[in-house]
């Protein structure tokens, strides 16, 4: 089990290496978080290293016992790093392609972001962001506005911890206000184009 474990937190740092090592694998990792958004980013990165198709991910027991899906004989799972306890330890998931169905089985619901609903949208951006201003503009605006957010919101949280990891990037010698900048610039530009990547998809897979 132990090798098991080293071999996935080896694939994990490998994984980190390459999407950050180039704009297209960055951008392939984007689109896969963006398919399996409810995932960490620790998640994300290992469903990608795996299965960068995947649409819809979950354990065993959730496709058996809440979908009413059975997992297809010869699946390979997923392995995520669980961090949560003492030692690092292995869980696996499975995408929905490796399921079948029962006669009871749930259907795993589609949704698509279509041209009517960009009003309503944009509104509800408006309402969970408190950006007023939103209410008016257009969709692809309030998509903007939604990303720099975020970015202003995630650096005002964990400032001490980006500062703390800027020496081993392309950052280092730079004063915080540069760091800052640098920072929020790339985070709003990859949560963009998660979001207009979630716009152009015409449907995907999602499990409520």
């Amino acid at each position: 089990m132990a090798s098991k474990t080293a071999y996935y937190v080896q694939l994990a740092e490998d994984t980190r290496h390459q999407i950050t090592g180039s704009m297209d694998g960055w951008k392939g990792f984007l689109t896969t978080a963006a398919r399996n958004y409810k995932y960490t980013y620790p998640e994300q990165l290992m469903i990608y290293a795996q299965r960068p198709e995947a649409t819809a991910c979950a354990e065993y027991d959730f496709w058996n016992q809440t979908m009413h899906r059975f997992v297809r004989r010869g699946s390979k799972g997923i392995g995520l790093i669980d961090l949560s306890g003492d030692r690092p330890t292995i869980r696996y998931v499975f995408d929905v392609s490796d399921t079948g169905t029962w006669t009871n089985s749930r259907p795993v619901n589609l949704w698509e972001m279509r041209d009517e609903y960009n009003a309503a949208v944009t509104r509800a951006l408006a309402s969970a962001f408190s950006l007023k201003s939103l209410a008016a503009v257009r969709f692809g605006d309030s998509l903007d506005a939604t990303a720099a957010c975020l970015a202003t919101a995630y650096w005002d949280e964990h400032k001490e911890q980006v500062l703390d990891i800027v020496d081993d990037s392309f950052l280092y010698g730079y004063d915080e206000l540069n760091v800052k900048v640098a920072f929020q610039r790339a985070v709003t530009d990859s949560v963009r184009y998660m979001l207009y990547w979630c716009k152009a998809s015409a449907g995907r897979l999602i499990i409520s």
